[in-house]
């Protein structure tokens, strides 16, 4: 099936000449006839009547005519919206972030994209790592915005940015703490931290044994802006990445505190939709 002869047919049904719909079609006339000839020997059927003055549609042309016309102004359309979908005029940005990731880094990088590409719609959902990882190998999103996973065998990891945990208070608070937070004197603190079925409290924990140090928080809250709004109102002290709370003083310490990768991620040898990648590297580029 040539799509060609099907744009030549219709051109000579609408002129109803072969030399004019050949001129309007920038070809011979006797290609032209050729076409319908062979169009004509393909479907076992007369398409046209030929006249002197030109040529007229048979009914089994005229109805030929009106199912090859929407086909061809369908195929039309497709490509015009694959083209558009391309130069990013439409699509869809599908992706996924964890809480913390959504209050903190998600929402100002989403709304800068938005004012370069407005007629890309976005469809965001949020969850725990575990969920984030379900969504995607399920296809309900194409890119997951989010800290580093463990298991890697099945996603790609693009790394964007490093959060560095650290000791933060509000100033009321840290001014009766000991100039420099040490393993011996933080008991001295009212530690606040992360309750321990969350990922970042166990790698804080797995990080902080590594090096012989145990710690017993007297608060420990399901969320991260929970927490962070407990330290702002002078609670106690709380480990948070300081590069989400710059309004939290930043504790001096000499126990080292873990640093987490937070990237894209996505599933392996999965192509990307171009407003996927597009966002990806729009986000990139304002993170370097």
């Amino acid at each position: 099936m040539n799509l060609n002869h099907y744009q030549v047919f219709v051109t000579v049904a609408e002129y109803g000449n072969f030399s004019k719909a050949a001129h309007k079609l920038f070809m011979s006339q006797p290609a032209v006839s050729q076409i319908i000839s062979q169009l004509e020997s393909e479907l076992d059927c007369h398409l046209f009547v030929r006249q002197n003055r030109g040529v007229e549609l048979t009914q089994e042309g005229r109805d030929f005519y009106q199912l090859v016309k929407i086909g061809l102004e369908n195929l039309y359309q497709a490509r015009h919206h694959m083209e558009e979908l391309k130069d990013l005029n439409h699509g869809t940005l599908r992706i996924a972030g964890s809480d913390t990731i959504s209050r903190y880094i998600l929402p100002k990088r989403l709304k800068n994209f938005s004012k370069i590409y407005p007629g890309i719609r976005m469809q965001i959902k949020n969850g725990t790592s575990g969920q984030l990882q379900d969504m995607l190998s399920w296809g309900q999103v194409d890119v997951v915005l989010g800290f580093e996973p463990k298991n890697q065998t099945m996603v790609d990891f693009y790394p964007l940015m490093t959060l560095h945990e650290s000791f933060v208070a509000a100033k009321v608070y840290a001014q009766v703490l000991p100039e420099k937070i040490t393993a011996q004197n933080i008991s001295q603190a009212k530690l606040m931290m992360l309750d321990r079925k969350s990922q970042t409290r166990q790698a804080i924990d797995a990080h902080l044994l590594k090096r012989g140090i145990r710690v017993q928080p007297d608060i420990e809250l399901a969320n991260y802006e929970l927490l962070a709004e407990f330290a702002r109102q002078g609670l106690g002290m709380a480990i948070l990445a300081r590069e989400l709370v710059e309004d939290l003083v930043i504790l001096e310490t000499d126990i080292k505190l873990p640093q987490r990768q937070v990237g894209f991620y996505i599933t392996k040898n999965m192509p990307l939709s171009h407003a996927a990648k597009a966002f990806m590297d729009f986000v990139s580029l304002k993170d370097m």
